[in-house]
């Protein structure tokens, strides 16, 4: 019998940067969209990390927490007469939508929640710790699944990381793990997904085959890469020019040996890109 895949709701504060993750797990600059505004994403969109065909993690990105402080508000006021807990509050709200007009947003982020296995909480750490981020944490603990929350943008020089892991870690999660979706780094990746394997034992094996097939294939991306370079160097340095006649003039023909030579680099650019 064929495993499930296991279902993890990518969820954060508007532009904390939840679908250049999910392009960046996919391999696919084509997934969803992608800008500064605020509430880019609008609907719960989702895509499978993949190994032989066989989905291992299926990745849900949500809309942004664009009011996580009134929305708390909203979730502890509810008194429908009997003691709840966070997943019934979570229920009741969901159950009562008419009620709540302002939160059809959160609502979508919400019901993802419920369906999901884990949670990537994308953190952007350039900004500083504010009441609203706070409150995102306290309404993720209500669906009591495992959270990883993913720093993100830690290469700037803005970052606050350290800041972050000691907030995280005065709400309990420990799990945080530092991944920039803009400088990146496949050990930052693998440490993602290790992360995955000690808070889901019984996947264990699951996410480790693809841990290996993301090894073996960054590894393949590193050979063609080195040979991508490694065949430009010779190919650019094979480079003659020949003068017909000393009536040529020099300088042109230098420029376009220049121009050959720049176009072989962009044809490399692009391929290591790719």
């Amino acid at each position: 019998m064929a495993e499930t895949a296991i279902k993890t709701a990518v969820v954060g504060h508007a532009n904390a940067g939840k679908t250049s993750l999910m392009r960046t797990l996919l391999r696919d600059v084509r997934f969803g969209s992608v800008s500064n505004h605020p509430g880019t994403t609008r609907h719960v969109e989702g895509g499978a990390l993949m190994v032989n065909g066989e989905p291992i993690i299926d990745l849900y990105d949500t809309p942004g927490l664009e009011d996580s402080m009134g929305l708390l508000e909203v979730l502890e006021e509810i008194r429908p007469g009997q003691p709840l807990d966070g997943i019934e509050r979570l229920r009741y709200f969901l159950g009562h939508l008419d009620a709540y007009p302002l939160y059809q947003q959160e609502a979508k982020v919400i019901r993802q929640l419920l369906h999901s296995d884990l949670f990537f909480y994308v953190i952007d750490c350039r900004e500083p710790i504010l009441g609203k981020y706070r409150d995102e944490i306290k309404v993720l603990a209500f669906a009591a699944k495992p959270v990883i929350p993913i720093l993100n943008f830690v290469a700037a020089g803005s970052a606050q990381t350290a800041v972050w892991r000691g907030h995280l870690a005065r709400q309990g999660l420990h799990a945080a793990v530092e991944f920039d979706t803009v400088v990146f780094s496949f050990e930052g990746e693998k440490r993602l997904y290790q992360k995955v394997q000690s808070l889901l034992e019984e996947r264990y094996d699951q996410v480790q085959r693809l841990i290996d097939d993301r090894q073996q294939r960054a590894q393949m991306s590193w050979q063609a890469g080195t040979r991508c370079i490694a065949e430009l160097l010779v190919d650019v340095g094979a480079y003659r020019l020949e003068a017909p006649s000393e009536q040529v003039d020099m300088q042109q023909e230098l420029d376009l040996l220049q121009k050959t030579a720049r176009k072989a680099e962009a044809r490399c650019a692009k391929s290591l890109l790719q």
